[in-house]
């Protein structure tokens, strides 16, 4: 009888135990809150059954942080052709190149002497020259646009060569060489001091040129790069569409700057001769027709060209002292000779060329401008 009195007593003791147990882990699953003026009249405290809030885990990838337009933008030097010697241009330094970028800078070193056969066109024998140009690496717009200087370096073709303005110096009349028919089969010719320079697009630089949307020609000296004049009509490029500029000739005089207008919406392109491209990004383009590259700086350009100012689009000539090249010693031709007087080197004069035959040392079938025949481009 002891015995099973014992056996329930432990039994009972077994039970309060695992009551105890229970009640301890459906207290510890509760939060007791005091609810203070809850309405019932008694401010004794009371069980409130919360239930456990997860812990937000942030599975999503960090997004990095944008960059502003135009930070950290990318070397050019792709855009830059190889130069190497043309056997024609045995008389000459092989030509050089050097192309590289600072923090802020495009860096551009050239001794300006052509990969392609020169072809004297002006009694300026053709001359090494040392270049050294920093253009913007990151362009910055300039809200109120100058225009490019009557004379001198406007922009640096990627062969290391310059680009000057759409007219002549004040001996011919500030003149468009191009109309007038006093360049090479590449467009270019040699001023006083013997420095070769492009008036309007080289396309003999190039054998992708025609229908290329992406092709390089040149840079400003704002920073802001000259294309080939072509550009996709659709998203997919399925169609290539030719930018027209919208300066257009108003009037025969000799003058080129005089003679032309811009004329907002007349074609595709602003009046600096460049427009806002897909991506948001701003070029110039090489047009058949005036200015050829560019006609005012979108952008601040951190380099003055050379030559003598004054004068541009829609104000004065400069005084007639200078040559395309602003030195003064006369227009390409010398001083006291014009275009009529100036030769080739086969002793064919210039004038010859205003027939209609075509450019000395052109190669066959080579891609260039539509040279005027009798009228305007």
């Amino acid at each position: 009888m002891k015995m099973h009195n014992r056996v329930f007593l432990v039994l009972i003791g077994l039970g309060l135990l695992l009551a105890g147990i229970g009640l301890g882990q459906a207290l510890a699953d509760e939060i007791y809150v005091p609810l203070v003026n809850s309405g019932s009249g008694s401010g004794a405290a009371q069980v409130a059954t919360v239930p456990p809030t997860a812990i937000p885990v942030n599975t999503a990838t960090p997004t990095p942080a944008a960059q502003s337009v135009g930070d950290d933008a990318e070397c050019p030097t792709a855009d830059f052709l190889p130069v190497s010697a043309n056997p024609a241009n045995s008389a000459w330094p092989d030509p050089y190149l050097n192309v590289h970028c600072t923090e802020n800078t495009v860096v551009i070193e050239s001794n300006g002497i052509p990969s392609f056969e020169f072809v004297q066109l002006t009694p300026n024998q053709l001359q090494a020259q040392d270049y050294s140009w920093e253009i913007p690496l990151n362009p910055t717009v300039d809200e109120t646009p100058d225009q490019i200087p009557l004379l001198g370096v406007v922009a640096i073709a990627v062969n290391g060569m310059p680009i000057y303005g759409p007219n002549e110096g004040g001996n011919l009349g500030y003149g468009d060489p191009y109309l007038d028919q006093i360049l090479d089969f590449c467009n270019g010719h040699t001023g006083p001091s013997g420095d070769y320079h492009f008036h309007a697009r080289p396309e003999c630089l190039f054998t992708d040129f025609e229908g290329n949307t992406s092709l390089v020609v040149a840079y400003a000296l704002d920073g802001y790069p000259i294309l080939a004049p072509y550009v996709c009509e659709d998203n997919a490029c399925t169609a290539v569409k030719e930018v027209q500029s919208s300066w257009q000739r108003i009037s025969n005089v000799t003058a080129a700057w005089d003679a032309h207008e811009y004329v907002a919406g007349s074609g595709d392109l602003d009046r600096c001769n460049g427009t806002t491209l897909a991506d948001g990004s701003y070029a110039y383009f090489a047009t058949d027709s005036f200015p050829y590259f560019l006609a005012c700086y979108h952008g601040n350009a951190t380099q003055a060209a050379g030559g003598e100012p004054g004068g541009g689009p829609g104000g004065p000539p400069g005084p007639n002292t200078g040559t395309d090249a602003g030195t003064g010693a006369g227009v390409n031709a010398g001083v006291n000779a014009g275009v009529n007087a100036a030769t080739q080197t086969n002793g064919a004069p210039v004038a010859d060329r205003r027939a209609g035959s075509p450019p000395v040392g052109a190669p066959t079938g080579g891609p260039r401008l539509p040279r005027p025949g009798g009228g305007r481009p």
